[in-house]
């Protein structure tokens, strides 16, 4: 930050990066992304960069912040788009519970609360995207926590799902769900628990189509999976799926989470990590001429000291800037102190065959 004009003018990666309120920035496992909207308190249309993650400045539940920005260094805080719920009665007593669930029935509500439940809903890789036809911003996170049949915080394994009019929210839960599984001509590396959904991304094609990655079967096998129209729920539900028209299975047994898609020149890119809780470990990187082809294994992306655990971070999105310059971003996690977790940017460089490096810089 610059003593001057007490702004950033530059990125420094695994410092500590602080918001315009000089609050340690919070949103982990997140996304950003350029968004155009009518300002709800000036009327005027915007551009802002918008970043969404896991507030973690109380620990492992916080719910979901967002932060909004003209430069991509300076982050003003939009406070908590999706709350907690810290008990049943205050969804019925407490005014924002009371206006975001307006005419939730008690069984939506029962819902709502176990998926929610600030003592042990577990909600993290929050990402958000805009529904050009229904002009709704669409929440997706992964949604987990204990189950009737087990107190694990991790039995659910869900992809949960929240609506807004606006792009800060409130969003309003609608539901989490399991989503495709394993084909019967296929090996299903966890078949005791079908439909796991956990680490998760979403990305829009330049068609508009909607697709969900996540890590399934126990995190042993990546899927991808098409949304329908309204983003709000797969394209076609887990029972009626085709395999290759509404999803695919990604490097069954490879053990692979925290994917990021983006695509470059019309080729796509898939980041990932490898499963070692919330230790880094070696990133690897595949390409595909489409969502639904095949994905070659490209390898590591990373060059120079600490590549073999990705400059100590685990992925969580790679966006566009306005020079059209991609920045890969990643979480450094501190399982001591989670509120303390940094955030790695980097610019990602691409060879003339269209090879993906990240390579480590001090400062940019």
């Amino acid at each position: 930050m610059s003593l001057e004009t007490d702004k950033y003018n530059f990125f420094k990666p695994g410092e500590q990066w602080r918001d315009t309120d000089n609050n340690i920035i919070q949103a982990h496992g997140g996304q950003v992304q350029q968004l155009v909207f009518t300002d709800s308190k000036t009327g005027d249309t915007v551009k802002k960069w918008i970043w969404v993650g896991e507030d973690k400045s109380s620990g492992a539940r916080g719910g979901i912040r967002m932060y909004s920005s003209d430069d991509l260094h300076n982050w003003n805080s939009e406070g908590i788009v999706m709350r907690n719920v810290p008990n049943r009665e205050a969804l019925k007593s407490d005014e924002y519970f009371k206006n975001v669930y307006a005419g939730y029935s008690e069984e939506q509500l029962d819902n709502v609360f176990r998926s929610l439940d600030a003592g042990s809903a577990i909600i993290e890789r929050p990402k958000m995207i805009y529904n050009e036809k229904t002009r709704q911003y669409i929440l997706w996170f992964h949604a987990d926590g204990p189950t009737d049949t087990s107190n694990s915080s991790y039995a659910a394994a869900c992809a949960g799902v929240a609506v807004s009019d606006y792009p800060f929210g409130p969003y309003r839960f609608v539901d989490r769900y399991r989503l495709n599984v394993c084909p019967d001509n296929q090996r299903d590396m966890h078949p005791s628990s079908k439909g796991m959904a956990r680490d998760m991304n979403l990305f829009v094609d330049k068609d508009g189509t909607g697709y969900i990655i996540y890590s399934s079967e126990e995190n042993l096998t990546l899927y991808i999976s098409k949304l329908n129209e309204e983003y709000t729920y797969l394209e076609t539900s887990p029972d009626k799926a085709v395999y290759g028209r509404d999803f695919i299975r990604l490097f069954p047994g490879a053990q692979r989470e925290a994917p990021a898609v983006f695509e470059r020149e019309g080729k796509y890119y898939l980041i990932s990590s490898g499963c070692t809780g919330w230790e880094p470990n070696q990133a690897r990187y595949y390409r595909s001429d489409a969502v639904f082809g095949d994905w070659e294994n490209m390898g590591d992306p990373c060059i120079g000291d600490m590549k073999h655990t990705t400059f100590d971070t685990q992925s969580t999105c790679v966006f566009k800037d306005s020079t059209g310059r991609y920045i890969y971003m990643g979480d450094r996690w501190n399982s001591k102190n989670l509120s303390d977790s940094r955030y790695v940017w980097l610019p990602v460089k691409f060879t003339q065959d269209g090879n993906m490096l990240l390579e480590w810089q001090d400062k940019w």
